[in-house]
């Protein structure tokens, strides 16, 4: 079974912004954390990335790649997404730092 993740979308507040800030809506998107995650095969196994906007749900996007890049301590989390953005019914969702599980 899938797994998803939540993540917060800071400094955008429609869906419209978010697609300004990456213009190529060929090439993938690439989205960086500190830590990676435990369950990344699970994600890995059709699961998405949904994003939250000013508390809400908007949309997602189909996770395709997770990797760790760098060498300690300087090593970080890249996720590869889809370029395709699908938006999603609203959802409210509460906030919290970092991102979760879905």
């Amino acid at each position: 079974m899938a797994l998803n993740m939540l993540r917060l979308c800071v400094g955008c507040d429609t869906i419209e912004d978010l697609l300004a800030y990456h213009p190529d809506d060929s090439e993938p998107w690439l989205l960086h954390t500190r830590m990676s995650p435990k369950r990344a095969d699970e994600l890995l196994d059709g699961g998405s990335l949904y994003r939250i906007f000013k508390g809400m749900i908007l949309c997602r996007q189909k996770i395709l790649a997770i990797r760790t890049v760098g060498e300690h301590p300087n090593a970080r989390c890249e996720i590869t997404l889809d370029a395709e953005i699908i938006r999603v019914a609203p959802t409210p969702r509460r906030a919290f730092q970092g991102w979760r599980y879905f």
